[in-house]
């Protein structure tokens, strides 16, 4: 049977809160093998990005019509139809519960599509749809342990704008290869030289996408490689490369000089090998295969002059594109996580090269991954100093460091910290 739209998302959000899926995985691996044409791709996406990430408040609207409680995907169907009823202006509610109804006959028999029938034809007849939770953690989907962590470090207003931020779709950044290329329905960064903003498009089936003339990668994330002070030559690693997206930036920077690019897995390493030819920097990027925890055992002491750790972290700053973050995260998480990065920023830190930079940075907007993990490194390495990161958004540095959160400038969340090895 050839799957139409809807029932190819639900079989993804299915994928995703039954089998523990990534998003992004089990989308892009339904929709590459389906036959759907490109504006149906695209309804699946938001259908399935948008039932993520208001799971939560979806469950809120439709449970006080629940006789008995359905089984998960019949509740996941549910969840699915309710948010094209609150959500998508512009598809039609009678199409949207029709096809709901469909669904589950074919998945269940007639009882279940009844079931189904009666719970959305209840929920459309109450005022229901015009309130609103109190609760923030239903209200944004936000479980407790993410949204107690930000009030305790942000405090209850600016967590709630970075909340009311999360609500907006991303925009699409995307950095300059050829510098001086001229993109329609484009405009410059405000953050970084490199950058390009738009709204919304399908970049990455673009001419210039494909010829390495642009690629798609967040202005936060762009803010990195420009620490490194690259003048051409050096010998650079990057200890936590895939997919790339810094290596290739790095290697823009240089001319004689080389790029490492160390990853755990073959197929991340193939990933950055075709990053780079696209980009056309495939001559100055090496990969290989390793554990960015063991660097020094691998390439012994002070051979880079150059180090970028773009640490595992708990990837909170991008909850925006990646709206499944949400539900992967424990406490022990963040406790586990903080001491990998001290792992690798301590043997990285044996390879440099004396008077060497070496750059931190994570996607995560806690206190624990970011700056406790710089102060804990500066205390148990006498022999680096940080070097204070400037910017002309001043709002951009907080202790010296890179720190954004979504809400500023409507970007990843993301942190940069630099050290220097003394001579």
């Amino acid at each position: 049977m050839k799957k139409n739209a809807r029932q190819t998302a639900l079989d993804i959000l299915n994928d995703i809160f039954g089998n523990d899926a990534y998003a992004n995985i089990s989308l892009d691996r339904n929709l590459r093998d389906s036959e759907l044409s490109q504006v149906d791709k695209g309804f699946v996406t938001a259908l399935v990005y948008g039932v993520v990430s208001k799971r939560t408040l979806l469950d809120w609207y439709i449970a006080p019509f629940l006789k008995k409680q359905p089984k998960p995907w019949a509740r996941t169907l549910l969840h699915l139809t309710a948010y094209q009823i609150l959500f998508m202006d512009k598809v039609p509610t009678s199409a949207a519960v029709d096809e709901a109804v469909k669904i589950a006959k074919r998945h269940d028999g007639q009882a279940t599509a009844n079931f189904i029938n009666a719970v959305l034809r209840n929920f459309m007849r109450s005022d229901r749809r015009q309130e609103e939770p109190k609760d923030w953690e239903t209200k944004y989907s936000m479980p407790k342990l993410l949204l107690d962590k930000m009030v305790r470090q942000f405090g209850g207003k600016r967590t709630g704008e970075i909340l009311e931020s999360l609500e907006k779709p991303s925009h699409v950044s995307l950095r300059k290869i050829d510098p001086d290329i001229e993109l329609a329905n484009t405009r410059p960064s405000v953050l970084v030289e490199s950058g390009l903003v738009a709204d919304s498009g399908n970049f990455a089936s673009s001419e210039a996408f494909l010829t390495g003339k642009i690629t798609i990668q967040d202005e936060s994330s762009q803010l990195v490689a420009p620490q490194l002070e690259l003048k051409g030559e050096e010998e650079v690693l990057d200890a936590c490369a895939a997919p790339g997206g810094k290596s290739t930036h790095m290697a823009q920077y240089l001319t004689t000089g080389h790029i490492t690019a160390l990853d755990l897995y073959d197929h991340k390493l193939e990933l950055i090998q075709q990053n780079a030819q696209r980009q056309h920097v495939s001559d100055r990027i090496i990969t290989q295969k390793g554990d960015a925890t063991k660097v020094f055992e691998t390439f012994g002491a002070e051979r880079f002059d150059r180090i970028l750790v773009d640490a595992p972290c708990s990837g909170v700053g991008l909850i925006r594109r990646k709206p499944d973050i949400r539900y992967r995260k424990e406490n022990s998480d963040f406790e586990a996580l903080q001491q990998i990065q001290l792992e690798i920023l301590d043997s990285t830190s044996k390879s440099l090269k004396k008077s060497g930079i070496m750059v931190y940075s994570t996607c995560t907007i806690f206190n624990e991954e970011n700056f406790d993990v710089v102060h804990q490194f500066l205390e148990s390495h006498p022999d680096f100093e940080q070097v204070e990161i400037s910017h002309e958004k001043t709002d951009l540095i907080t202790d010296g460091c890179i720190f954004i959160t979504p809400e500023m400038y409507h970007t990843d969340g993301f942190f940069v910290a630099k050290f220097k090895k003394k001579g």
